[in-house]
Protein backbone atom coordinates (compact mmCIF):
# COMPACT_ATOMS: atom_id res chain seq x y z
CA UNK A 1 0.00 0.00 0.00
CA UNK A 2 0.86 3.60 -0.88
CA UNK A 3 1.24 6.62 0.97
CA UNK A 4 -1.26 9.37 0.25
CA UNK A 5 -0.81 12.35 -0.43
CA UNK A 6 -2.79 14.85 2.05
CA UNK A 7 -4.98 16.08 -0.72
CA UNK A 8 -5.57 12.38 -2.24
CA UNK A 9 -8.85 10.75 -1.47
CA UNK A 10 -8.55 7.44 -3.18
CA UNK A 11 -7.25 5.65 0.49
CA UNK A 12 -8.41 6.57 4.31
CA UNK A 13 -5.54 6.76 5.71
CA UNK A 14 -4.94 4.20 9.18
CA UNK A 15 -2.97 6.52 10.80
CA UNK A 16 -2.74 10.48 12.43
CA UNK A 17 -0.05 11.78 12.91
CA UNK A 18 -0.28 15.42 15.38
CA UNK A 19 2.75 17.66 15.40
CA UNK A 20 3.55 21.13 14.55
CA UNK A 21 4.02 22.53 10.36
CA UNK A 22 7.36 20.84 9.69
CA UNK A 23 9.64 18.40 10.42
CA UNK A 24 11.30 18.10 13.71
CA UNK A 25 10.44 15.54 16.39
CA UNK A 26 7.65 13.73 13.94
CA UNK A 27 10.01 13.46 10.83
CA UNK A 28 11.45 9.95 11.76
CA UNK A 29 7.87 8.45 12.44
CA UNK A 30 6.92 9.87 8.91
CA UNK A 31 10.01 8.26 7.50
CA UNK A 32 8.75 4.58 9.23
CA UNK A 33 5.20 5.29 8.24
CA UNK A 34 6.41 5.75 4.12
CA UNK A 35 8.76 2.64 4.80
CA UNK A 36 6.90 0.27 6.15
CA UNK A 37 3.74 1.21 3.92
CA UNK A 38 1.28 2.75 6.21
CA UNK A 39 -1.30 5.48 4.70
CA UNK A 40 -1.13 8.33 7.15
CA UNK A 41 -2.01 12.47 7.76
CA UNK A 42 -0.69 14.96 9.22
CA UNK A 43 -2.95 17.02 11.42
CA UNK A 44 -0.91 20.22 12.34
CA UNK A 45 -1.68 22.68 15.58
CA UNK A 46 -1.96 25.96 14.71
CA UNK A 47 -2.38 27.50 18.77
CA UNK A 48 -2.19 26.94 21.96
CA UNK A 49 -5.71 26.59 22.66
CA UNK A 50 -5.46 23.29 20.41
CA UNK A 51 -2.51 21.97 22.41
CA UNK A 52 -4.17 22.26 25.48
CA UNK A 53 -7.56 20.55 24.51
CA UNK A 54 -5.23 17.84 23.60
CA UNK A 55 -3.78 17.57 27.11
CA UNK A 56 -7.18 18.47 28.75
CA UNK A 57 -8.80 15.28 26.52
CA UNK A 58 -5.51 12.96 28.24
CA UNK A 59 -5.39 12.38 24.13
CA UNK A 60 -1.22 13.42 25.65
CA UNK A 61 0.31 10.50 27.88
CA UNK A 62 2.99 12.63 29.42
CA UNK A 63 1.52 16.30 27.60
CA UNK A 64 4.02 16.40 24.20
CA UNK A 65 3.93 15.82 21.29
CA UNK A 66 4.06 13.70 18.20
CA UNK A 67 1.64 12.24 18.96
CA UNK A 68 0.55 9.05 16.61
CA UNK A 69 -2.89 7.34 16.76
CA UNK A 70 -2.72 3.92 14.60
CA UNK A 71 -4.07 0.84 15.67
CA UNK A 72 -6.65 2.49 18.04
CA UNK A 73 -4.02 3.34 20.31
CA UNK A 74 -2.26 7.66 20.93
CA UNK A 75 1.37 6.90 21.37
CA UNK A 76 3.77 9.33 22.33
CA UNK A 77 7.28 9.93 22.84
CA UNK A 78 9.16 10.33 19.03
CA UNK A 79 11.98 6.56 20.35
CA UNK A 80 9.06 4.77 21.32
CA UNK A 81 6.71 5.32 18.11
CA UNK A 82 9.66 4.75 16.17
CA UNK A 83 10.21 0.85 17.56
CA UNK A 84 6.03 0.22 18.19
CA UNK A 85 6.44 1.49 13.89
CA UNK A 86 9.84 -1.15 13.14
CA UNK A 87 8.00 -3.57 15.27
CA UNK A 88 4.52 -3.48 13.50
CA UNK A 89 6.32 -3.21 10.32
CA UNK A 90 8.77 -6.17 10.33
CA UNK A 91 11.74 -3.85 10.29
CA UNK A 92 13.03 -5.18 13.71
CA UNK A 93 15.60 -7.11 12.73
CA UNK A 94 15.29 -11.17 13.20
CA UNK A 95 16.74 -11.30 16.77
CA UNK A 96 17.99 -9.87 19.83
CA UNK A 97 21.22 -9.11 18.66
CA UNK A 98 20.01 -7.45 15.52
CA UNK A 99 16.83 -5.75 17.76
CA UNK A 100 19.50 -4.24 20.01
CA UNK A 101 21.98 -3.11 17.02
CA UNK A 102 19.15 -1.54 15.25
CA UNK A 103 18.61 0.42 18.79
CA UNK A 104 21.99 1.70 19.68
CA UNK A 105 22.08 2.94 15.89
CA UNK A 106 18.80 4.45 16.19
CA UNK A 107 19.89 6.20 19.34
CA UNK A 108 23.02 7.09 17.40
CA UNK A 109 21.30 8.81 15.15
CA UNK A 110 19.01 10.70 17.69
CA UNK A 111 22.55 11.75 19.09
CA UNK A 112 23.66 13.36 15.89
CA UNK A 113 20.03 14.91 14.31
CA UNK A 114 20.61 18.02 15.75
CA UNK A 115 22.23 19.60 13.16
CA UNK A 116 18.97 19.39 10.97
CA UNK A 117 17.09 19.52 13.94
CA UNK A 118 18.06 22.91 14.82
CA UNK A 119 19.06 24.52 11.78
CA UNK A 120 15.71 26.94 11.51
CA UNK A 121 15.73 28.15 15.22
CA UNK A 122 19.60 29.04 15.18
CA UNK A 123 19.30 30.87 12.03
CA UNK A 124 15.79 32.29 12.90
CA UNK A 125 17.45 36.12 13.67
CA UNK A 126 19.19 35.47 10.00
CA UNK A 127 16.16 34.84 8.13
CA UNK A 128 14.37 37.57 9.60
CA UNK A 129 16.13 39.93 8.53
CA UNK A 130 16.13 38.95 5.09
CA UNK A 131 20.18 37.85 5.18
CA UNK A 132 19.51 34.46 3.30
CA UNK A 133 22.58 34.30 2.93
CA UNK A 134 24.67 34.70 5.48
CA UNK A 135 22.49 32.32 7.43
CA UNK A 136 23.65 29.85 4.74
CA UNK A 137 26.80 29.99 5.13
CA UNK A 138 26.39 29.92 9.16
CA UNK A 139 24.01 26.99 8.59
CA UNK A 140 26.77 25.21 6.42
CA UNK A 141 29.35 25.75 8.99
CA UNK A 142 27.23 24.54 12.00
CA UNK A 143 25.96 21.34 9.74
CA UNK A 144 29.50 20.43 8.64
CA UNK A 145 30.34 20.59 12.42
CA UNK A 146 27.69 18.09 13.09
CA UNK A 147 28.57 15.52 9.74
CA UNK A 148 31.69 15.12 11.02
CA UNK A 149 31.08 14.29 14.39
CA UNK A 150 28.28 12.01 13.21
CA UNK A 151 28.78 10.69 9.83
CA UNK A 152 32.64 9.21 10.13
CA UNK A 153 30.92 6.47 12.97
CA UNK A 154 27.88 5.68 10.89
CA UNK A 155 30.29 5.28 7.75
CA UNK A 156 32.59 2.87 10.19
CA UNK A 157 29.04 0.86 11.25
CA UNK A 158 28.03 -0.16 7.51
CA UNK A 159 31.37 -0.67 6.25
CA UNK A 160 31.73 -3.12 9.03
CA UNK A 161 28.15 -4.98 7.73
CA UNK A 162 30.47 -6.60 4.97
CA UNK A 163 28.55 -7.92 1.87
CA UNK A 164 25.44 -6.15 2.75
CA UNK A 165 23.57 -3.43 1.35
CA UNK A 166 21.96 -2.68 4.89
CA UNK A 167 22.94 -1.30 8.07
CA UNK A 168 22.18 -4.43 10.46
CA UNK A 169 22.49 -8.17 9.40
CA UNK A 170 21.04 -8.67 5.86
CA UNK A 171 17.69 -7.19 5.58
CA UNK A 172 16.49 -3.79 5.50
CA UNK A 173 15.64 -2.70 9.52
CA UNK A 174 14.49 0.56 10.55
CA UNK A 175 17.92 1.45 11.68
CA UNK A 176 18.24 1.61 7.86
CA UNK A 177 15.36 4.09 7.86
CA UNK A 178 16.49 6.49 10.48
CA UNK A 179 20.18 6.56 9.22
CA UNK A 180 18.65 7.63 5.37
CA UNK A 181 15.87 10.68 7.07
CA UNK A 182 18.82 11.93 8.68
CA UNK A 183 21.22 11.51 5.98
CA UNK A 184 18.99 12.59 3.41
CA UNK A 185 17.93 15.35 5.36
CA UNK A 186 21.32 16.72 6.03
CA UNK A 187 22.33 16.31 2.39
CA UNK A 188 19.46 18.61 1.81
CA UNK A 189 21.06 21.39 3.75
CA UNK A 190 24.51 21.08 2.82
CA UNK A 191 24.66 19.35 -0.89
CA UNK A 192 27.18 17.28 -1.55
CA UNK A 193 28.08 16.62 1.88
CA UNK A 194 27.44 12.72 1.36
CA UNK A 195 29.96 12.24 -1.22
CA UNK A 196 32.93 11.22 1.36
CA UNK A 197 30.40 8.67 3.27
CA UNK A 198 29.92 6.37 0.33
CA UNK A 199 28.13 3.97 3.01
CA UNK A 200 25.45 6.81 4.30
CA UNK A 201 25.22 7.31 0.79
CA UNK A 202 24.23 4.05 -0.64
CA UNK A 203 22.19 3.15 2.65
CA UNK A 204 19.88 6.58 2.06
CA UNK A 205 20.27 5.94 -1.50
CA UNK A 206 18.46 2.03 -0.80
CA UNK A 207 15.45 3.38 1.41
CA UNK A 208 14.52 6.40 -0.57
CA UNK A 209 14.02 3.88 -3.83
CA UNK A 210 11.49 2.19 -1.52
CA UNK A 211 8.51 3.50 -3.64
CA UNK A 212 6.68 4.01 -0.67
CA UNK A 213 9.10 5.70 0.76
CA UNK A 214 9.86 7.56 -2.76
CA UNK A 215 6.02 8.63 -3.39
CA UNK A 216 6.36 10.17 0.18
CA UNK A 217 9.15 12.56 -0.77
CA UNK A 218 7.09 13.49 -3.53
CA UNK A 219 4.09 13.85 -1.59
CA UNK A 220 2.21 17.38 0.27
CA UNK A 221 2.75 15.33 3.41
CA UNK A 222 6.75 16.14 2.91
CA UNK A 223 7.54 19.24 4.74
CA UNK A 224 10.52 20.91 2.62
CA UNK A 225 13.81 21.62 4.30
CA UNK A 226 13.52 25.09 6.64
CA UNK A 227 15.25 27.63 4.88
CA UNK A 228 14.04 31.29 4.51
CA UNK A 229 10.22 31.70 4.52
CA UNK A 230 9.80 28.17 5.76
CA UNK A 231 11.79 28.69 8.81
CA UNK A 232 10.30 31.59 9.60
CA UNK A 233 7.38 30.22 9.66
CA UNK A 234 7.53 26.86 11.45
CA UNK A 235 9.71 28.72 14.36
CA UNK A 236 6.64 31.21 14.76
CA UNK A 237 4.17 27.99 14.66
CA UNK A 238 6.30 25.94 17.51
CA UNK A 239 6.79 28.99 19.44
CA UNK A 240 2.99 30.11 19.53
CA UNK A 241 0.99 26.49 20.05
CA UNK A 242 4.19 26.49 22.77
CA UNK A 243 3.50 30.13 23.92
CA UNK A 244 6.77 31.16 24.34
Amino acid sequence: SLVMSAKAESKTPIAVLTYFHGRGRAEQARWLLAATGVSFKNVCLDTPEQFAKMKEDGMLLFGQLPLLEIDGQKLVQSQAINRYLARRGGLYGKDDTERAMCDMIAETVNDSVGGVMGYPFRLLYLFKDGKDKEAEQQGARNLTEFIEKAFPKFEKVIQANKNSKFIVGSSLTYADVLVAAMAHAYEEGLPKCLDKYPGLKKIRDNVISIPSVAQYLKSDLYFPFPRGKVAIEYCENVNKVLSR
